[in-house]
């Protein structure tokens, strides 16, 4: 599905995905625009707006995310997820040992990344071998 990293970020100003396989839906730019990376300096470019769409496997459970708006940077060698847009849209993201877990109101967890250095690293499709088997059973029926 995905060749790069998918991090949760604190610091980036918007949701950035490198991998346009991951766009359910996009809106190519007349012109692309720029953005600048924090840490190292460098400018990449901006070419397109769209949703992605994923699922993540937690706690037992299958969810699908769907994230709004999220700018299309080929050059960028990791998908980011912004904290913050998180936090406006209602879900909360809690950082605790070594792990970042993003939460609904209702403290259902949809989200989690585990930390790798100073990145925290989502898990995406990540289903164990048992629960794809039962599932797999389950559709057979």
């Amino acid at each position: 599905m995905q060749n790069r990293p998918t991090l949760i970020d604190s610091g980036a100003s918007d949701h950035y995905f490198a991998d346009k396989s991951m766009f359910s839906s996009y809106t190519l730019f007349e012109k692309p625009s720029e953005g600048l990376s924090a840490g190292e300096g460098l400018v990449f470019s901006i070419v397109e707006k769209g949703d992605i769409k994923f699922q993540t496997y937690i706690n037992g459970k299958i969810r699908n995310i769907i994230l709004k708006d999220v700018l299309h940077t080929p050059e960028l060698r990791s998908n980011l997820i912004l904290v913050s847009k998180l936090k406006k849209k209602g879900t909360g993201v809690i950082f605790r040992n070594s792990k970042a877990v993003a939460e609904l109101a209702d403290s259902s967890k949809v989200l989690s990344a585990v930390k790798s250095g100073r990145m925290y690293i989502v898990k995406l499709d990540e289903m164990s071998p048992e629960t794809f088997i039962a599932q797999c059973h389950i559709l057979e029926t």
